[in-house]
């Protein structure tokens, strides 16, 4: 990694010591958030140990390179997360899961046993880079954990008491105790069927609960996101500089990928969000973090100019990628498939190490449908289908229910009228505006000192790809959103690369008056629109969302025509401005995004961690009661590990469910953490693959298992010895979970049939008798 900065001439001390501000924000958000400081303590020493250190060894060994240690241990995140799940796949198919710290700690020996190894544990010719660099980033680094602790981590309590828990974070707690078990897991809601999911970060998460010892509850809804955002954030930073060659950049790109992810000039609808960070999806922060640091080490190997035995490390993380979220491979095949015609063009001859890497991300990205990347069914190629997300869609086009299957363009738009179409219009245009940083990233194309790297190439390609996705994908729960959250680091990290080529060669006070300048002009006119551009009140009809999402966008066109004419004139007043107008513009456009996150999201966040802003209150009528969730965690704390369970929670319901289930309640395989006959199948690929049918959605659709749905009724409501009998021999049934505010229960004939072990208000757990 080539830096063009200068070496710096402040103290090393001054610089590790900045970075204990994230290290005391990190302790602060997570005590703030209940968990204790003996809980804080293990999983630091866990992380610190078996995932950071291990990772930073074989990081330096395969790919050395010069990087600062936040540097290393950003990319030694990705490499010892992407090593820990190689070793918890081989203990967990041994059955030996309890001894998996011997894995990481194989490492650690190693390295400090082989005298040609040991030189990696020091930073080997590391770059001085200026005291602004580890400032800032510590700055964001802090800002990120606040801003995500004090908002969605803090309003998700950890289950002990009843309230509305949603349900996909409940899911990935039932996928987390399976990945305790048994690889390839198990449908923890379907067991004895294999699971066909893109579960590589709740692989981890089991192997971070396996070895500290700390509840899988606690490591889902509390623990595990903090050091996900560490990793990201400076593997972003690593990516940046390893970009462009100076440190700057690298602040720049963190701040675009997650504190000021977007474009808001809107006060009431328009644009869209899709952070790459989602602490209700497991899988998209991993895979994002996971990415990015693919991206950094592929194009190190391919551009950069790192060893060859790169390359094992390359594969180990691109493996990993492909099975941590399915948006992850077409990202880095749609990078490289465009840096290699570029290098084609450019070069009039096969580019054959791009092409090979090509080939290669082909058949893990072929290999990983085939095994894990699950959640796909269910799932046309069809235009536009993000439009069902956004306010209007409904009212205009009349439709209700889930799209029937096929076309080649969503449903509400075949034969539209003219204002279906303009609100169409209007939404997509505000989707591209709100992420003017992508814009700003294409520019370097035209870019003069940017347009020749096939670097930029890359990261233009995954950007297209992200968009492709975007566009092209109809997913039944809108995870077309999680092509453009993926792909907002590599935003990032071009527009910091093309505003760099743009300013390089100019004086530095021009380079900051330009950047600087740009920055605030954009900043302000965001401020100024979202005040005065917007409509009076919230949008009700059609008419109103198309000029409530249109008017800001106009008011935004009319600044930028003024500026372009004033820029023309002041052009031929001082011709010395020449060529300074496209750094302006770019900066312009990046900072409309600067104001997107308002104070009083800062402070909501704040009030978030020090219990100001309330507690969590309990709704009269929860999706989940106390009593429920007692008795789901004393089945967790006394069923056997692999036994399984009859229940008739399967049900998401407020009260007793109707003729109509939606099959999203994970009750005992969630909270319970054991496997189930039938629970909520609506997230099995053979639901999904019912989307659509009848108009109805996959969460409200039959179960694609008839036969257990019967077996369940029977067993609660008509139980028999031979019916009890068969549970156990054929489907390993050792309890029943009895919940009388799902439907009826013979009681007095379980009484006789069955052990009662554990009564909790409307909940009774019983135990099959040998």
């Amino acid at each position: 990694m080539t830096v063009r900065s200068g070496r710096s001439t402040w103290p090393p001390f001054l610089g590790a010591l900045v970075w204990l501000l994230p290290a005391v924000t990190a302790y602060w958000v997570l005590a703030g958030t209940g968990v204790s400081d003996s809980d804080i303590l293990r999983y630091a020493a866990y992380f610190s140990g078996c995932v950071v250190l291990p990772g930073v060894l074989l990081l330096r060994a395969f790919t050395p390179s010069r990087r600062t240690w936040p540097e290393d241990v950003g990319l030694g995140i990705v490499v010892g997360l992407s090593y820990e799940l190689l070793g918890w796949a081989l203990f967990t198919a041994a059955g030996i899961q309890q001894w998996l710290v011997v894995w990481p700690a194989a490492v650690l020996v190693v390295f400090a046993a082989v005298p040609r190894l040991r030189r990696c544990w020091r930073a080997q010719d590391a770059p001085r880079l200026p005291l602004a660099w580890g400032a800032t980033l510590a700055l964001l680094l802090s800002a990120t954990l606040l801003v995500y602790y004090g908002t969605t981590v803090s309003a998700t309590p950890v289950p002990e008491n009843g309230g509305d828990y949603y349900q996909d974070i409940l899911w990935h707690l039932g996928i987390v105790h399976e990945l305790g078990r048994s690889v390839p897991p198990q449908i923890p809601q379907v067991a004895g069927e294999t699971m066909q999911y893109h579960w590589f970060a709740d692989a981890h998460l089991a192997s971070a609960a396996q070895i500290s010892g700390i509840d899988p509850r606690l490591v889902l809804f509390r623990l595990w996101f903090a050091p996900i955002i560490i990793g990201l954030i400076l593997a972003v930073a690593a990516l940046a500089r390893q970009v462009s060659g100076v440190w700057w950049t690298a602040p720049f790109a963190v701040a675009l990928t997650t504190v000021v992810p977007r474009v808001a000039i809107w006060k009431y609808v328009g644009g869209v969000g899709s952070p790459p960070l989602v602490f209700l999806s497991p899988s998209q922060s991993f895979g994002t973090a996971v990415s990015v640091g693919a991206a950094a080490l592929l194009l190190g190997a391919l551009y950069r100019g790192a060893p060859r035995r790169s390359w094992v490390i390359v594969m180990l993380v691109v493996c990993v990628a492909a099975g941590s979220k399915p948006t992850a491979m077409p990202l880095l095949l749609g990078g490289t498939g465009l840096a290699a015609l570029f290098l084609l063009v450019r070069n009039r001859r096969i580019p054959w190490p791009t092409v090979g890497f090509g080939v290669a991300l082909v058949g893990v990205m072929v290999a990983s449908i085939l095994t894990v990347a699950g959640s796909t069914a269910g799932t046309p190629l069809r235009l536009f289908g993000a439009l069902r997300a956004f306010p209007g869609y409904t009212a205009l086009t009349g439709l209700t229910g889930a799209p029937a299957p096929g076309g080649w363009l969503i449903e509400g738009l075949r034969d539209a009228d003219q204002q279906t179409v303009t609100w169409a219009i209007a939404i997509l245009v505000a989707v591209v505006v709100s992420r003017a940083v992508v814009a700003v990233a294409f520019l370097g194309l035209v870019q003069r000192r940017t347009r020749t790297d096939p670097v930029q190439w890359w990261l233009v390609g995954a950007l297209i790809a992200s968009l492709l996705g975007f566009v092209v994908v109809d997913h039944p729960s809108f995870g077309e959103f999680y092509f453009l959250g993926g792909a907002l680091p590599f935003a990032g990290v071009a527009a910091g690369y093309v505003v760099h080529g743009a300013v390089t060669g100019r004086p530095r006070v021009a380079r900051r008056v330009i950047i600087a300048g740009g920055l605030l002009a954009g900043a302000a006119l965001a401020l100024a629109i979202r005040a005065f551009g917007n409509i009076d009140s919230p949008p009700v009809s059609p008419a109103q969302i198309t000029r409530a999402v249109s008017e800001p966008m106009l008011w935004l066109a009319a600044v930028l025509v003024a500026g372009l004419v004033g820029w023309l004139v002041l052009r031929a007043v001082r011709p010395q401005v020449r060529g300074l107008g496209l750094a302006l513009l770019m900066c312009f456009a990046i900072g409309l995004a600067l104001p997107s996150r308002p104070w009083s999201e800062w402070r909501d966040a704040a009030d978030g961690i020090t219990g100001e802003g309330g507690q969590i209150p309990v709704p009269a009528a929860p999706l989940y009661t106390t009593d429920e969730i007692q008795a789901a965690l004393w089945l967790e704390r006394n069923a056997g590990r692999n036994d399984v369970v009859v229940t008739n929670t399967a049900c998401q319901s407020r009260q007793r469910p109707g003729p109509v289930c939606d099959a999203r309640g994970f009750l005992v395989s969630g909270v319970g953490g054991h496997r189930t006959l039938m629970e909520g199948w609506a997230y099995t690929q053979q639901s999904l693959a019912n989307q659509g049918e009848r108009n109805v959605g996959y969460s409200l659709q039959p179960s694609p298992w008839p036969d257990r749905v019967e077996l369940t009724t029977k067993a609660l409501t008509e139980p028999t010895p031979e019916l009890l009998e068969t549970l156990r021999r054929d489907y390993g049934v050792r309890w029943i979970f009895a919940d009388t505010r799902k439907g009826r229960v013979a009681e007095r004939t379980l009484d006789q049939l069955a052990d009662r072990r554990f009564t909790q208000g409307q909940v009774i757990v019983y135990e099959l008798r040998d």
